[in-house]
């Protein structure tokens, strides 16, 4: 008998038929639930937003430690449907950070798609985070019919407790336009690039999915050789669908190796 040690996100789902086997279970919301629970009884945190006695939303995170610094990871933040965008998911996210600094935290990090603009003004502009890691095909393959076949990239998001994000400028170059999002062009001797995506990839990857995929790749490309070149992400611009990267921003050079490459 082989026993592996898995790190393929794609090959992670082969446990999942063993669990319905070995446990007899069919319905995996029970699986959830019971992970959740480990996860707080063993440093996590689980929180509930409510209001008049409804669940309004959720937050989950635990303990991550890579390269000798721990951190607390942040799974998922929802909110149901009806309440999005009433503030419940800020609420939720400075409880947070809140219970992580009282429990001695210094970072906060959580991975999501950096070509989803809705996250991203969330995170950059009411959160205050920055990025300097990009994670080809994090969850593997899914196998809807919006994302099929589509690489899952991710940004890992970092939010330390003693941040507080620089106010912006417009960036000195910029590495695309916002007509011709796929055609890039790095200058690295520019202190701060700016980088158009899709307004609306969601939208893009419905209706044409292979301009989607090529707006993936184009951007994943440049997106790693800017933080392979020491740039941050450090703000992201909604009216105009960009990104600026920096690599003069003073507090993401103090904090020195990147625990999050490996």
């Amino acid at each position: 008998m082989d026993v592996q040690v898995i790190t393929d996100p794609d090959e992670i789902r082969e446990i999942v038929p063993v669990i319905k086997s070995a446990w007899g279970m069919q319905d995996l919301g029970q699986l959830v639930k019971d992970v959740v629970a480990s996860m707080r009884f063993h440093g996590g945190l689980v929180l509930l937003a409510k209001e008049r006695g409804k669940t309004l939303g959720m937050h989950f995170s635990f303990p991550g430690y890579r390269h000798g610094q721990p951190y607390l990871y942040s799974h998922m933040t929802g909110v149901i449907s009806e309440s999005k965008y009433g503030g419940v998911g800020k609420t939720l996210k400075l409880a947070q950070k809140e219970w992580a600094k009282e429990h001695g935290y210094k970072l906060i990090a959580w991975t999501y798609d950096p070509l989803m603009t809705l996250n991203a003004n969330f995170n950059f502009n009411k959160l205050g985070v920055f990025s300097r890691t990009y994670l080809r095909n994090f969850y593997g393959e899914m196998e809807d019919s919006l994302n099929f076949g589509m690489p899952t990239d991710r940004f890992v998001a970092e939010w330390w407790i003693d941040y507080n994000k620089p106010s912006m400028k417009e960036p000195e170059t910029f590495a695309n336009e916002s007509n011709n999002i796929g055609e890039i062009e790095i200058n690295t001797q520019s202190t701060t690039i700016g980088l158009h995506i899709s307004p609306d990839f969601v939208a893009l990857k419905k209706n044409d999915s292979l301009e989607a995929t090529k707006i993936r790749m184009a951007t994943r490309e440049a997106m790693e050789t800017l933080f392979q070149n020491g740039y941050a992400a450090v703000d992201f611009n909604r009216e105009e669908s960009y990104y600026t990267f920096s690599k003069e921003n003073e507090y993401v050079k103090k904090l020195g190796r990147n625990i999050f490459l490996d």
